[in-house]
């Protein structure tokens, strides 16, 4: 994602007081697989939300960096957690925690972030403190449900479009969703101003995450930082797999079935299953669907007043209809 001089600024104060919050002492088998994982970097997105979404109703950096810190921690400790469950080895390029040490580290590491997450929160002086406390425990809980569908529907063939979509509000828009009304919150918007970048950040959220499914069929192992297909690899119900298996012939799904699940696979079996997306409409859908979701979030977004950054906040997520990782 290309982004504006006045985004990369923040993004840059943000990964600098990210990477700060961070330090190593001992015990150094607790604290080297959270400084590593942390400081493996990434697009620092629920962060950036959060920030902008606090100066869009008004509110200033200082109000709401340690929050932004927070939102981070409590991300990364699910990509540690996530990676463990689904069997990756890759994560932006680099080996995940539970491959460069073992699970046992990386699930402590998953635990110290999230308690150092809110203890980042912990810092931050501000009336609405409780409260903000109080949702990030809330849509923690929430997460953990998404993460629970999304582990139980891998025992299943095929899964309803409502039951993925409830799976991808719960384990991903939320989070995205919370970067947003928090920076609202201690940035002191409104209630209605809280509300409306609550809804912004729960369709961008969505969006995300089908352009997510997307991207493990067309991008590729280098710009992904890891192997294109896992979902498919995994049995994962993603979009595109829930669209397929409600559009194919009785042939084409006995081939994604016989494909779908069973491992690694090859970069022809991987080109097969998406010559047979494009053939039933599931690529197209899936990028109807992304375009919509952004453009309702988009709606809520121009609810806030015109500012500068209500302008980073729709630029970014413009800009998620054409990111590549």
């Amino acid at each position: 994602m290309k982004l504006s001089p006045r985004i990369q600024q923040r993004v840059s104060i943000l990964e600098n007081a990210i990477q700060n919050f961070i330090s190593v002492h001992e015990p150094r088998t607790l604290y080297e697989p959270m400084a590593y994982v942390v400081q493996a970097g990434g697009k620092r997105l629920r962060p950036l939300l959060l920030l902008l979404s606090c100066e869009a109703v008004g509110g200033h950096i200082e109000q709401c960096l340690d929050a932004a810190i927070a939102i981070e921690l409590l991300h990364t400790f699910t990509l540690v957690h996530d990676d463990i469950m689904d069997h990756d080895d890759l994560r932006r390029g680099l080996p995940t925690v539970h491959t460069k040490w073992d699970e046992a580290t990386a699930i402590l590491a998953g635990d110290g972030l999230v308690t150092l997450s809110f203890s980042a929160l912990l810092r931050t002086h501000h009336p609405r403190i409780l409260e903000v406390i109080q949702k990030f425990a809330e849509g923690l809980l929430i997460v953990c449900e998404g993460q629970a569908l999304d582990k139980a529907f891998e025992t299943r063939d095929a899964i309803t479009l409502d039951e993925y979509l409830d799976m991808i509000q719960r384990k991903t828009a939320k989070l995205i969703a919370l970067s947003c009304e928090t920076g609202a919150l201690l940035g002191n918007g409104t209630p209605e101003e809280c509300e409306a970048m609550e809804k912004f950040g729960f369709h961008l959220g969505c969006a995300f995450q089908i352009q997510d499914d997307l991207l493990d069929v067309i991008s590729t192992n280098a710009i992904l930082g890891k192997p294109i297909g896992s979902d498919l690899a995994g049995k994962k119900k993603t979009f595109l797999s829930t669209h397929f298996l409600s559009h194919a012939n009785s042939k084409e799904k006995e081939r994604f079935l016989a494909l779908w699940g069973k491992g690694p696979l090859s970069q022809e079996e991987i080109e097969e299953i998406k010559t047979a997306f494009e053939r039933t409409g599931t690529l197209t859908a899936a990028q109807n669907a992304v375009e919509t979701g952004i453009q309702t979030s988009l709606s809520f977004l121009k609810q806030m007043p015109a500012t500068e950054a209500r302008e980073d906040l729709e630029a970014l997520a413009s800009s998620l209809l054409h990111r590549k990782f």
